[in-house]
Formats: structure tokens, sequence, C-alpha cells
């Protein structure tokens, strides 16, 4: 899950508390991977997720590591549509944050809205996205400072038997009003999902995220990501799910205090009307 603090210009580089976890949670890579299916008209639908977690880092920082449970409610209204057979549209708003039952210093929230382009290839789909967020520290207590993501992104799904690999390679660039929260960043993530029957699946998705600073105290920063998981899904209807999971993430850095290990484990309700 993502972690963007009011305390970037002074933690950022020097490394106190709290640092990023990945940038890119599974609700998101689903919503980017994820081909729009085609409509006659427009459509709305309302997507989101529940999950309550365990983390043995609940600050993201290589010293001072601290055990909390935290929850995770994540909320995205979206118009889809469709300008001709091969050429798809997203319009989203989504509203997501984090509370922590103890280390309230690791509370944050998100608001975004954005649209997305995809053109569909030979069995491709080719993104263009636009996103607008604004970064709360505190569950919508203070705004730390609002962005403006600019994505490309490039994704398919292999279908071999009862198993779907959904591979998704994505580079962004932001712009902020925050000098230390702009960035390059680039993710290459599989999606895993093999069917055990029509109600339970094993699903997985390992990602590698860079990072590039720009500006402000963290120029020159450079941080790697590492995660790996795996879960136990059951679908109890087409729309409703639930998915237990143990995810191992790794942070490195030419910025010593910026890299941290976290193992969380814990389940997920998805759902979509």
């Amino acid at each position: 899950m993502r972690r963007s603090r009011i305390l970037l210009p002074i933690f950022g580089l020097f490394g106190a508390s709290t640092a990023g976890a990945a940038d890119l949670d599974v609700t998101e890579f689903k919503t980017i991977a994820a081909p729009v299916p085609y409509t006659s008209a427009p459509s709305w639908s309302a997507v989101g997720s529940i999950a309550p977690t365990f983390t043995d880092n609940a600050l993201f920082t290589r010293d001072n590591r601290k055990s909390d449970v935290y929850y995770v409610p994540d909320v995205s209204v979206r118009l889809d549509g469709n300008l001709s057979n091969d050429l798809s549209y997203r319009l989203y708003a989504r509203a997501q944050y984090e509370a922590f039952s103890r280390e309230k210093d690791g509370n944050f929230a998100v608001a975004r809205m954005g649209g997305r382009l995809t053109q569909n290839w030979d069995g491709w789909r080719f993104s263009a996205i636009y996103e607008h967020r604004y970064d709360f520290d505190g569950i919508y207590r203070d705004l730390a400072f609002t962005s403006n993501d600019v994505m490309g992104s490039v994704a398919r799904d292999f279908r071999f038997n009862n198993a779907t690999f959904s591979p998704l390679l994505l580079l962004t660039y932001r712009f902020s009003d925050l000098a230390e929260a702009r960035r390059w960043r680039f993710d290459a993530v599989l999606g895993i999902e093999v069917k055990l029957d029509s109600k339970w699946s094993i699903v997985s998705t390992p990602l590698f995220e860079a990072y590039w600073f720009t500006d402000g105290l963290n120029s020159g920063r450079r941080d790697q990501l590492y995660s790996a998981d795996v879960g136990l899904k059951y679908n109890f209807a087409s729309n409703v799910s639930l998915t237990t999971t143990v995810l191992y993430e790794a942070r490195t850095s030419n910025v010593p205090l910026r890299r941290y290990r976290d193992v969380r484990i814990g389940p997920r309700l998805d759902f979509a009307f």
C-alpha cells in the first residue's frame, strides 16, 4: 500500500520514521491491467475492498521496527465506455486510507481522480493514464501535497489451462507541488491466478518497482522495491471475493535509512457493483 507523508521534505532524504511502501497495490494493479469490457453505451460501476492486515514494520523503516494491525477501506467509482471496438476509456474517482491500531503516525489517506485511454492491439493493451491526487497526513486530516501522475502501460493476459498470467509494465512521472515527491517510477508486475475449482484459486502478484527522485532534498535518490506474495482466494459470487495473503517486501536505496523489509498477513474482501 502507498504511504506518502507531509514530512517528506525532512524525512524523505534523512530517513526518519515513515517511508513509502509499494506504490502499486493490488487494487490499482487490477484497475490498470484489466481490460475495459465493450459496451454500446457508457456504464457506471463501484468497486472496492477492505483489508485488515498485520505488519511487522508499521512505519516502513530500517530502524525502530514496530508491529501493528491496520485496516484499509478502498472505494472507486468508475465510468467505462468505448470509442471503437479496440479503443476504450475509463474515468474514475477513488478514496483510500490506512488506519493503524497503535502507530498513528502511519495513518494516511489518498483521494484521486483520473482517466485512462486503452488501445487493444493483437491481445496487448496499451494505456495512457492521467491521475490527479491529494495525499493527506492522517485520515483526511492535513493535506500533505497534491500531484499529477502521467503514466503509460502495456499489459496482456496469457492463459494456460487453469492458470492465468497477467504481466504489466508501467512507467510514471509525478509532477507535484512538493519538490521531494517528484520522481520517475517503473513497475514490472506479474499477476498470477491458478483456479483450483469454480470457487477457489491460488493467487500471487510479485512486483518490482524502481524510483528516480528528481528534485528537492530527494534529488539523486534511487530506490528499488521487491515484493512477493501468495494468497488463497474464494469467490462468493462473480463480484465478491475474499483473499488471504502473506506478503514479503524489501526496499533498497542509495539513502541507507530508506532501506527496510516488511511482512504483511491478512484477508482482503473485494467487491464490485
